[in-house]
């Protein structure tokens, strides 16, 4: 998977969703006969539905707008250019049993930011200046399901997944729980990835032609992530009075990440062969989750800093608290023709992050996202176009939680707008 400048996405920081028919309803899953991507990534019951092998290939391309304002900076703009994301399955019903399978590759979990702005002084005043300051946590999802038709009006399924995770920090660092350091800053460049995994199981019921619901859940996932750790802390050691003290350092690096568990639950209206109305409500378990960001330093290269702190390791977490998190979607289908569809959506979700916390680095705000798109079927081929346009969000921080008051008084807001476009081939 090619993953390239990807912005703070709200509605789908944490992907309960993939595909553009998807994304054009507001985020709502509806079950589809060459659907095994949105199967995979929302409710492994679907892949029952399907009426032949089928491929599914998605490109979604992404972009942000932003600002960050503090003691220091003025509208300082987000500097993340487009991204571009492929992605894709595999699904076919086997034989004329009432087993189906699939097998994909979808995001999981995408958030990067990219900024420009001067570094506010902290302890003893120090700063380090104007930096280029980018955080990054990005996740892949494959996947392989099987699904079971156990009478033509319910269907269960299940997945198994493994996630590849890469985290990203390339900014000051303030240390915030290690006892000798809490408060103090250095320049960090962190880099680490690692694997995980998790599990889904799901169930649809038909009970009459025109209504279909849908319950999904999917397991928390633990990732370990391994890399390098290296930085400079010569602003921080020239403001206590240490400036003899060599300041650059390299250590083996620990990133613990737990992406969390979801439920998901739907239902689908087919009012009259023309017109289709869906809604879905997801739950995001985030307070389990993300409550802190465990990072530990191992094997450090600097004798002046090892003999500070009298060891060659040390330990840190950055505080996230995070709430968990209720949305809301509400799609339309309108069947125009034989072949065109156009569709339209709006969903509506709590922001999980507490202003306490925020930073432009970790800031995913999240509201109110407006969505369209249009399918065409063309014998085996489908092709679906979806546009996402989330509202302007805005997140204002009077007394930070975290140390040592460099985000005290600060505000950052953040948009986003997302195309999708997906092709679907049975065969």
């Amino acid at each position: 998977m090619g993953l390239t400048s990807l912005p703070i996405y709200s509605q789908d920081f944490y992907w309960n969703a993939a595909g553009a028919r998807s994304m054009a309803l507001g985020g709502v899953y509806v079950p589809s006969s060459s659907g095994a991507l949105e199967a995979l990534a929302t409710n492994p019951a679907g892949l029952s539905v399907l009426s032949a092998r089928s491929v599914d290939v998605s490109v979604t391309g992404m972009f942000a707008r932003g600002s960050f304002t503090n003691s220091v900076n003025q509208d300082s703009p987000m500097q993340t250019a487009p991204g571009v994301m492929p992605y894709g399955a595999f699904g076919t019903p086997i034989g004329h049993s009432r087993f189906s399978f699939g097998v994909g590759v979808m995001p999981e979990l995408m958030s990067v930011s990219d900024w420009r702005y001067v570094d506010a002084p902290g302890v003893a005043g120090a700063t380090y200046g104007l930096q280029q300051q980018k955080a990054a946590i990005l996740a892949a999802r494959t996947a392989a399901g099987f699904a079971f038709s156990l009478s033509p009006r319910l269907s269960i399924g299940a997945t198994v997944g493994l996630d590849y995770n890469q985290n990203t920090l390339e900014a000051p660092y303030i240390f915030q729980q290690h006892p000798a350091l809490a408060g103090l800053k250095t320049l960090l460049d962190l880099h680490t990835s690692g694997k995980g995994w998790n599990t889904s199981i799901g169930a649809i019921a038909r009970p009459t032609r025109k209504l279909t619901f849908g319950l999904a859940w999917k397991s928390e996932t633990v990732i370990n992530s391994e890399g390098t750790a290296t930085g400079n802390a010569g602003a921080q050691f020239a403001a206590v009075g240490l400036g003899g003290a060599r300041p650059d350092f390299q250590y083996s690096a620990n990133v613990r990440n737990v992406l969390p568990q979801s439920v998901i639950g739907s239902v689908n209206w087919r009012v009259n062969p023309r017109w289709l109305l869906a809604f879905q409500t997801n739950w995001v378990n985030w307070k389990d989750a993300f409550t802190t960001l465990p990072v530990a330093l191992t094997n450090g290269n600097n004798a002046d800093i090892n003999g500070l702190l009298n060891s060659s390791s040390l330990a840190d977490g950055v505080p996230l608290h995070w709430k968990d998190q209720f949305s809301f979607h509400g799609g339309f289908e309108r069947l125009l023709t034989e072949s065109v569809s156009v569709r339209g959506g709006f969903a509506h979700q709590n922001d999980p992050v507490p202003s306490s916390t925020v930073t432009p680095l970790t800031a995913a705000i999240m509201g109110n996202q407006l969505t369209t798109g249009i399918g065409y079927r063309h014998g085996r081929y489908r092709f679906d176009l979806a546009y996402a346009y989330d509202l302007s969000g805005t997140a204002r921080v009077q007394q930070s939680s975290l140390l040592s008051g460099e985000y005290n008084n600060s505000v950052v807001k953040l948009g986003t707008q997302a195309v999708t476009l997906n092709t679907s081939i049975q065969f």
